[in-house]
């Protein structure tokens, strides 16, 4: 997925908007290791939030939420990330402790 920052670059809650696209039609998980603190949207739905804390590091995305083609992911990072956030699509969730 490509993001594109919502604004210039500073400190502070940043939002991040990218688009993916997907000829699957099912129900996934979003990574979201790679993260700090946050939440997240696909098509206009709230996933929901994240937090690198634990022990949840996914998000369940449910595939009516899902379109064939095109699709759009906002994410809302609270910790102010310098770089793009990246999130990956999963079969399983994760749990656990983070490292």
């Amino acid at each position: 997925m490509r993001f594109k920052r919502g604004a210039p670059a500073r400190h502070g809650p940043t939002f991040w908007r990218g688009h993916f696209r997907t000829d699957a039609h099912g129900s996934t998980f979003l990574d979201t290791r790679a993260l700090g603190k946050g939440h997240v949207w696909v098509n206009g739905h709230h996933l929901g939030r994240y937090w690198r804390v634990g022990p949840q590091q996914s998000l369940f995305l449910p595939a009516p939420w899902l379109r064939k083609g095109d699709n759009e992911i906002i994410i809302l990072d609270l910790d102010g990330a310098a770089e793009a956030p990246a999130v990956q699509g999963l079969r399983d969730p994760v749990f656990g402790t983070p490292g």
